[in-house]
């Protein structure tokens, strides 16, 4: 009985890599022309970082909560020129904890605006940054 359980298991694998062989070869995501995604007007990019939990937020002019990053734009350039670098969570949830136990919770979409300088902090996966060219 266990080498007849162990001949179905061993044809049963090779069945299932056989077939993923066939269908990675069949694989033609790649004659899909790619689009170009034009580049946020006015403001550089830096990757995987937000304001740093400890730094001084005095400057920030607010928080816009579940938008897309050209409703950030947007919001910066119309509604809040002043703004001189944000930045917009793309991660699902990031917890800046402070020293003394405070903390500021951010959720997918939530983007901050700031005006002054940029203090950065690590947020690889979570949010990016973007500072007035």
């Amino acid at each position: 009985m266990k080498k007849l359980a162990l001949t179905l298991a061993t044809l049963a694998l090779t069945v299932a890599a056989h077939a993923s062989a066939v269908y990675l070869n069949n694989d033609i995501t790649a004659e899909i022309p790619s689009i170009e995604i034009s580049p946020i007007t006015g403001f550089d990019k830096i990757n995987d970082v937000a304001q740093y939990k400890n730094a001084d937020w005095s400057q920030i002019l607010g928080i816009a909560r579940n938008i897309s990053l050209d409703q950030a734009v947007k919001i910066a350039n119309e509604q809040y020129p002043q703004t001189t670098f944000f930045f917009h969570v793309k991660g699902e949830q990031m917890v800046l904890e402070k020293e003394n136990g405070d903390y500021r919770v951010f959720r997918h979409g939530d983007t901050v605006f700031f005006s002054g300088q940029p203090w950065w902090g690590s947020a690889p996966g979570l949010a990016d940054g973007y500072v007035r060219q």
